[in-house]
């Protein structure tokens, strides 16, 4: 049986290194601030501040409940 493939992107929290702007919000992510971000390439990736984060984090925990309830 080979590899599964997840349903999600490369997605991580970081630690602001530099300032950085929400690509949803536009709000500024200091550095050191905690932040997520979202890998669409190897060298592409959108930071999101922790507010953003926390919402889409909710959306996508809908999206997967309600996938699983479909198939169940």
């Amino acid at each position: 049986m080979g590899k599964r493939k997840s349903l999600l992107k490369r997605v991580e929290v970081e630690t602001a290194q530099r300032k950085r702007t929400c690509k949803f919000s536009g709000d500024e992510i200091v550095s050191g601030q905690l932040c997520i971000v979202v890998y669409d390439a190897p060298r592409i990736h959108k930071g999101y501040c922790r507010e953003v984060a926390l919402k889409m984090i909710e959306d996508a925990r809908k999206q997967l409940d309600h996938l699983e309830k479909e198939l169940t």
